[in-house]
């Protein structure tokens, strides 16, 4: 066994990552929006070591070492993972998606159940709360229709979201992935799901938990007391109890 980076070339999408060798059917990690796999590493040396299986910690399209993808929507942005596991021959895999990593694992796991074996969402993008913002960027959007584009978008930006601001280059896969709400997709998850939150994320509120308790089939809830939207960075040792838990 041992640990490799790797890049593959896969219909026009090049994919960074690490391999940690092992066997059966892999466990991949899928990081959040502006992250890299570099912070999954850790767990998936440990996980590999008690499980004995090959894990895979992937930059997504448009984040580490992967490059920006041409998607439309956050189907085809997560059928980029699919053509990846065409391209590796891997009939099936078990996900850990933080964040936008979850946003990936919650369509796949609605729209090829077949692919995904576990399914792990932490603190998973994908479902909305109420916001503020987002009604004012509504009320915006209709109330200055007839003012020119580039003045409305000025004062549209001022007010999105702290990643759209700060990623000028990733507007573009930002209003592609980020602009949906995942809700439909959830109850046409069959896979065995576990939802691990940090109790005070300040940016998705553990409330969401119960959406997803409620949605999808076979899910259990977890809650990484007193971490925040990153547990795996403030909490590792009891994230890594829980990761551990799935598997064993």
């Amino acid at each position: 066994m041992g640990m490799r980076q790797k890049q593959w070339a896969v219909a026009g999408q090049v994919w960074n990552g690490v391999e940690i060798a092992g066997k059966d059917s892999p466990i991949v990690f899928l990081h959040g929006w502006g992250r890299s796999s570099a912070e999954w590493v850790a767990f998936g040396t440990e996980l590999n070591k008690v499980t004995g299986r090959t894990v895979y910690c992937l930059d997504l399209p448009g984040f580490g070492g992967s490059p920006l993808p041409q998607v439309n929507n956050m189907e085809e942005y997560a059928k980029l993972l699919i053509s990846w596991m065409d391209y590796l021959k891997l009939e099936q895999i078990d996900l850990v998606g933080h964040s936008l990593g979850g946003r990936v694992g919650i369509v796949l796991g609605a729209t090829n159940t077949n692919r995904i074996g576990k399914l792990v969402l932490i603190d998973s993008a994908g479902v909305r709360p109420w916001s503020l913002k987002r009604m004012l960027l509504k009320g915006v959007a209709k109330l200055f229709a007839w003012v020119p584009r580039e003045a409305r978008r000025k004062v549209t930006t001022g007010l999105m979201d702290e990643d759209y601001r700060n990623s000028p280059p990733l507007r573009s896969l930002y209003r592609a992935v980020v602009k949906s709400d995942l809700r439909p997709y959830l109850n046409k998850i069959k896979n065995e799901t576990t939802v691990i939150w940090g109790e005070r994320d300040p940016l998705l509120p553990l409330v969401l938990t119960k959406i997803y308790q409620k949605q999808i089939m076979k899910v259990r809830v977890r809650v990484v007391w007193e971490a925040g939207h990153d547990p795996h960075l403030s909490h590792p040792r009891e994230l890594l109890r829980i990761l551990e838990e799935v598997w064993i």
